[in-house]
């Protein structure tokens, strides 16, 4: 299937977190859940062209190992980029999961 050695980069899995300090004004912060080794693959240029989208966003492919439960609310971070989960595909029961994800604007 896949070889564990292809990992070779690294990204965090984060969770935003909202709060409210005591004069009551909100913000939004981010928690970092987990360090995992990913292997990146970027959306090729033909499918870019090809989507006909007004607003064309730039999609990255994250392969990784882990059975941790990762969510769509979760964000991605790679290389100080924050990256929006869209989809999440798990391989069968083994642990091998494809996050597909869009960067955060």
């Amino acid at each position: 299937m896949f070889n564990i050695g292809e990992l070779k980069d690294v990204c965090e899995i984060h969770k935003i977190v909202k709060s409210a300090n005591r004069l009551g004004i909100k913000s939004t912060d981010t928690q970092k859940l987990y360090t995992l080794r990913c292997k990146i693959k970027y959306q090729s240029s033909n499918e870019y062209i090809s989507s006909n989208r007004e607003n064309a966003t730039k999609t990255v492919i994250f392969l990784l190992f882990t059975r941790r439960s990762i969510y769509l609310d979760n964000i991605v971070i790679y290389k100080n980029e924050k990256y929006d989960i869209k989809h999440i595909n798990p391989y069968g029961t083994t642990g091998w999961v494809e996050l597909t994800c869009e960067v955060r604007k």
